[in-house]
């Protein structure tokens, strides 16, 4: 499903900036929002195209926590907000955005630095400090989750070709579009014949596969 990136409050407004400010690709976000001792915590993850259009299962569903919370972390508590982008580029490295909603204002996490500790050389020295290696913290968790990913896609792949090789997987194959075939014809589809040309060739790959 593609959605356009609506701006009709200040929390879709700052989420939508957010997400359309770097290149496209796949989009973790996540917000955590702190008010009267409780803690919520809301993360997801998007398919951003650009130009504003974001594909996903079912993207407004996945963003509406998202943006109430920005909404909420503008009139009291504070909220920080995280993006980091999987650029559809494979060389390229993850990049991060990180934002604090507070009190009716919604900085970078650089500006509210700024703001806080610009006072005192020192203390922002070691702030943005902390800040860097926590950006490195947040990049290693999703580099994990994608490294992940991709190592269990290799092992479906090659449980898939070792499948492949064997008769069982070409019987199953045979049988299932046999009977997608006759369902087909018994209600008058047109496909019917494709599902039978299908299990006729199933049926000549599994006499020449490794019996199991």
């Amino acid at each position: 499903m593609a959605i356009t990136l609506t701006k009709t409050t200040a929390g879709r407004t700052h989420l939508h900036t957010a997400i359309a400010y770097d290149a496209p690709g796949n989009k973790f976000i996540s917000i955590q929002h702190v008010w009267n001792g409780i803690e919520t915590v809301h993360s997801t993850e998007i398919l951003y195209a650009g130009d504003g259009m974001v594909l996903a299962g079912d993207a407004e569903t996945q963003l509406a926590p998202i943006i109430q919370t920005l909404d909420t972390a503008l009139r009291h508590g504070t909220a920080v907000l995280e993006v980091i982008t999987d650029h559809v580029a494979a060389s390229h490295p993850l990049t991060i955005q990180r934002y604090y909603s507070y009190a009716g204002r919604h900085l970078t996490d650089s500006a509210f630095n700024q703001a806080m500790f610009g006072h005192a050389p020192a203390l922002l020295a070691a702030t943005e400090r902390t800040r860097q290696a926590s950006y490195t913290t947040s990049l290693q968790h999703v580099q994990n989750v994608i490294d992940e990913r991709r190592a269990e896609d290799e092992r479906s792949a090659a449980r898939i070709a070792q499948e492949m090789k064997t008769r069982a997987f070409w019987i199953r194959r045979h049988r299932e579009h046999l009977a997608m075939a006759r369902g087909s014809r018994r209600a008058g589809e047109h496909n019917w014949h494709a599902y039978a040309l299908n299990a006729a060739a199933f049926d000549r790959t599994q006499a020449a596969a490794i019996p199991t």
